[in-house]
């Protein structure tokens, strides 16, 4: 029995609203694809665009931005999430305005996803709709087995993240800090730096844990209150 498509609202609610905004975007050295997935949020330049880049490099981030600024008819839509709530969704969301799929290689080897995908992709470019994907593989490495899904998906405007930095990673603190009203010492910065991991994913996690801790104690971002709470999470079983 065939399934009835899924009605793109009910995705919506399904997804919910994006978290993350450009103006929290620290680019560093990616000042260009900040810019291109502006114009895209906007309706301009090329309609489907395509971003890749490793684990932690802002990708999540800026496909939810886009998608923020772009307003009601656009949605972002994990794909890990995705694959547990059913191919059908996939069905009817060329109705929408702007689509942003993250993590798009998880479809890859999955032939009912590659195919559900390929549809997709086409039905928006004939309905004159947009589309935003992510990924950590370039194009031409994604594991998908449909060749006409790899080629289009090649066709698009490809933007590389790159890695931010240390100076850019201790600026892009810096910066999540202050939107959450923070103040955080110069030396609590470089203890965070030497100590924690560097991708910017880790980073936020570490700082989300301080701003709850700073929070609940009502106490500053010095150096000695940093590593008092990073030594009782790690002590912590």
């Amino acid at each position: 029995m065939t399934q009835a498509p899924v009605e793109p609202q009910l995705t919506l609610d399904l997804f919910g609203v994006p978290e993350h905004a450009f103006e929290s975007f620290y680019p560093g050295t990616n000042s260009q694809v900040l810019q291109a997935l502006k114009f895209w949020s906007r309706g301009d330049g090329p309609p489907v665009v395509y971003v890749w880049g490793r684990a932690g490099t802002g990708k999540s981030h800026l496909l939810q931005a886009a998608v923020k600024a772009a307003g009601a008819r656009a949605i972002y839509i994990p794909v890990s999430e995705l694959l547990r709530a059913g191919v059908q969704l996939l069905d009817d969301l060329h109705e929408l305005d702007m689509i942003a799929l993250d993590d798009v290689g998880l479809c890859g080897g999955h032939r009912e996803w590659e195919s559900g995908l390929f549809t997709l992709y086409n039905a928006i470019q004939a309905a004159g709709r947009r589309l935003l994907m992510a990924a950590r593989q370039s194009p031409a490495a994604l594991p998908f087995e449909l060749d006409d899904l790899a080629s289009r998906v090649k066709a698009s405007l490809v933007y590389r993240l790159q890695e931010l930095e240390d100076s850019d990673k201790a600026a892009a603190l810096r910066l999540a800090a202050r939107r959450r009203g923070l103040d955080i010492q110069d030396a609590a910065l470089e203890f965070i730096l030497r100590r924690e991991r560097r991708d910017m994913t880790a980073l936020a996690q570490t700082l989300e844990l301080l701003d709850n801790a700073s929070l609940s104690q009502g106490r500053r971002l010095t150096a000695p209150f940093v590593k008092e709470i990073l030594a009782d999470r790690d002590e912590t079983p």
